[in-house]
């Protein structure tokens, strides 16, 4: 299964999905399904930089890995998901989205990513 046929899966089961997106830890897309038009590459971009961040403070936190973090806006909710420790899903849904079954899709997508990376 192409990454793309995963992130589309995403698209289809995640309602009010606006973006989905394969990113490096750089926060270079990978493969990315985008029909809302989201500025999905510089949210790639900034998260990339905010993981790194995170995990910085982790170490002095002793709080352990951050597997899965959201941010909620007035315009987006915002999901990044990690597949590996370099490699995170980026899902972008309207604030009417359906944050259960995001977060459940997430999880299951995780090991199919994984074998394909």
């Amino acid at each position: 299964m192409s990454f793309r046929d995963v992130l589309e899966g995403i698209r289809q089961r995640v309602g009010g999905t606006l973006a989905v997106s394969l990113i490096g830890l750089d926060g270079i897309a990978v493969e990315s399904i985008n029909p809302g038009r989201v500025p999905i590459d510089v949210m790639g971009a900034e998260f990339g930089g905010f993981i790194k961040s995170i995990r910085l403070s982790n170490t002095e936190l002793n709080t352990g890995d951050v597997h899965q973090f959201s941010l909620v806006t007035d315009k987006y909710v915002v999901f990044v998901s990690e597949v590996t420790a370099e490699y995170y899903v980026l899902l972008v849904t309207a604030p009417d989205g359906n944050y259960g079954r995001a977060r459940f899709e997430l999880a299951r997508v995780k090991q199919v990513l994984r074998n394909e990376l």
